[in-house]
């Protein structure tokens, strides 16, 4: 289970404290269903339960937001969208369903629209995590010149020392303190443009924080490959960047 899946779940079980469950009636019923399905992390059963309960309380619209987590949890990002954009039209200061919204919307392809919203995530808060997948979806949207902006904010920002991220590959994933993975995204955007020398620097700069840095070596060895070859270094031949392991409400 990922980072942000886990805490999604941890989320829902802490939510289902403020879910009052007494007496025999049919409400009562769907919600021992309910906390059993959790417990033993049967998220359909616990789906079918929500959505009873809804039926039978229709003003009890909190339960939106478990509904959201458990689609969200599970991987099911058309669902999880739906339901937390929902929330977030009714309540637009909800950030953490504005999150998952964004969240979604990246890993439904919707890449202008989670661009969209992770902007507005960031001017509420300025969170460095925010910015970096800002940055990433820049780079998918090949907007380079507003992709290598983010990356040096990022850079700039004492925060990012703080923080890491979780990159996959075809080798697997791996946690990576967030400036390396910044500088990582930096040379893959001088390669884009034609950069080799400045695509270098910058990976020698991640793997420099960041030694064991899989990706970034691998950017750097066919780079090194390339121009011992005399050939041209499209930026297809690299390791792109990726977002968080699915990324993430907080």
């Amino acid at each position: 289970m990922t980072k942000i899946t886990f805490a999604a779940f941890i989320a829902l079980i802490m939510s289902v404290t403020s879910l009052s469950a007494q007496g025999t009636d049919p409400f009562d019923v769907q919600m021992r269903v309910y906390k059993s399905a959790l417990k033993n992390y049967d998220l359909q059963t616990a789906t079918i339960a929500l959505y009873n309960m809804q039926a039978i309380k229709p003003e009890r619209t909190d339960l939106n937001d478990s509904l959201a987590i458990i689609y969200f949890t599970s991987e099911k990002y058309a669902q999880a969208y739906f339901v937390a954009n929902g929330i977030v039209t009714a309540d637009p200061k909800r950030n953490d369903m504005l999150e998952m919204v964004a969240v979604s919307q990246q890993n439904l392809g919707m890449i202008k629209e989670s661009l969209s919203n992770y902007e507005k995530l960031y001017a509420n808060g300025k969170s460095v995590y925010y910015l970096y997948e800002m940055a990433i979806l820049q780079y998918q949207l090949k907007r380079f010149g507003e992709c290598i902006a983010s990356i040096d904010q990022i850079l700039a920002n004492p925060d990012a020392d703080k923080q890491k991220v979780n990159i996959r590959g075809q080798q697997g994933s791996q946690d990576v303190p967030m400036k390396a993975a910044a500088y990582n995204v930096k040379g893959i955007c001088a390669l884009e443009v034609n950069q080799p020398d400045a695509a270098k620097e910058n990976f020698n700069k991640a793997i420099s924080l960041f030694p064991d840095f899989v990706a970034a070596k691998g950017n750097l060895e066919t780079l090194d490959k390339k121009n011992a070859s005399g050939a041209k270094t499209p930026a297809a031949t690299a390791n792109k960047p990726a977002a968080t392991s699915p990324a993430k409400p907080k």
